[in-house]
């Protein structure tokens, strides 16, 4: 049987919520400020619920930074828990750097899903910020919750990035951008599905989801609201 967005046209899933699917493109946040900081030299705090738009924000920077090699990724919820910030930035080296066993300046460090930081990663983290890192990056569901050792929060400041709730205009935005000017969705309908998904972006990619391919799936190329009733 036919993947139910190939039959109305669509190559791939117009929802898919794989951070390597679309664009990093942000709706309901300005990112400008945030990526000035980074060019500048700063350490920010990305704080967001899950599906909140995080992910999207980390591949933004890693698109715009990463082709110069100047961006280290790890994610804290690995099994060993430790960063070992000194082996990441030799694993992002060149290979001119390798050869000679420079370790890289000017880096950008981003730590996803920051729960918990160590006295002493915080510390490797802070000797090597202005010396071989130029700005960190922390991304987490709550900065308050987060146990960062007060140096370097000492160093975050004010610089905690809040990602809040979508607004109507931007879950149509999303949803436009995604499937076009095509009929399969009102934009009264996208606002119905946006407000049974909690304002998450997320959700409402999901919830989009299962309400298209239950109208296709049911010989419909427009979805109704009693579709939306039944799917969800």
């Amino acid at each position: 049987m036919e993947l139910w967005y190939k039959e109305i046209g669509f190559y791939n899933n117009p929802f898919s919520i794989k951070p390597s699917a679309y664009t990093d493109d942000l709706f309901g946040i300005d990112t400008t400020k945030v990526l000035e900081d980074i060019s500048a030299g700063s350490i920010l705090f990305i704080e967001g619920e899950f599906g909140k738009g995080k992910t999207s924000i980390l591949k933004k920077i890693i698109n715009l930074f990463g082709g110069k090699k100047k961006v280290v990724y790890y994610s804290c919820n690995r099994a060993d828990n430790s960063i070992h910030v000194e082996s990441l930035l030799k694993g992002g080296r060149t290979f001119l750097q390798k050869l000679f066993g420079i370790t890289p300046d000017e880096m950008i460090f981003l730590l996803d899903e920051v729960t918990e930081l160590s006295e002493e990663d915080s510390e490797a983290l802070l000797n090597e910020y202005q010396k071989h890192i130029k700005s960190i990056v922390m991304v987490g569901p709550s900065y308050k919750k987060a146990k960062i050792a007060n140096g370097l929060k000492e160093q975050i400041k004010d610089k905690v990035v809040k990602l809040g709730d979508l607004k109507e205009e931007d879950a149509v935005e999303l949803i436009r951008k995604r499937i076009g000017e095509t009929e399969l969705l009102s934009n009264d309908l996208i606002k119905l599905i946006f407000k049974k998904s909690k304002k998450n972006p997320r959700l409402l990619l999901k919830n989009c989801e299962e309400v298209c391919r239950y109208a296709v799936s049911h010989g419909y190329d427009k979805v109704t609201e009693d579709h939306i009733k039944k799917a969800l």
